[in-house]
């Protein structure tokens, strides 16, 4: 069971963090990318795999390429390697920069979970629309 003592110190240093991100400590900056790393993968990856314009078996995806590289391992497939979800990638961490500015710990949110909304949030899905093929969406 979560104790209100715990949630309350894990806003606190989730404040502290954006704080010191608000402030260019790059390495908060880093820890917060860490942290979130996994979950900008699997978003990337989910928005990506329906819009690749490349057929599976020409080109390695470079997100599943980083993922293994997280893991300790190589992808040592010799295909040529699509950086398309990279960009969607640093995208949505440049997004997420932007944005975590405005984390308040209202109501003992955690980071966690403000970072959650934003990724699943419908506006990041059209901005990003907007930023792959303009403002046709």
């Amino acid at each position: 069971m979560n104790h209100p003592e715990s949630k309350a110190n894990k806003v606190t240093a989730d404040l502290n963090l954006i704080s010191r991100i608000s402030g260019g400590d790059e390495k908060a900056w880093e820890l917060f990318v860490e942290r979130f790393t996994n979950w900008a993968l699997y978003k990337s990856r989910e928005w990506c795999v329906s819009h690749c314009k490349y057929l599976a078996g020409q080109y390695f995806c470079g997100l599943t390429s980083l993922s293994l590289q997280r893991d300790g391992r190589s992808p040592g497939t010799g295909l040529p390697e699509c950086d398309e979800g990279l960009d969607t990638y640093i995208w949505i961490f440049d997004q997420l920069r932007r944005r975590v500015g405005k984390y308040t710990g209202k109501n003992d949110c955690l980071l966690s979970t403000f970072v959650w909304t934003i990724l699943n949030s419908r506006e990041l899905f059209i901005d990003w629309l907007r930023w792959k093929y303009g403002r046709v969406f």
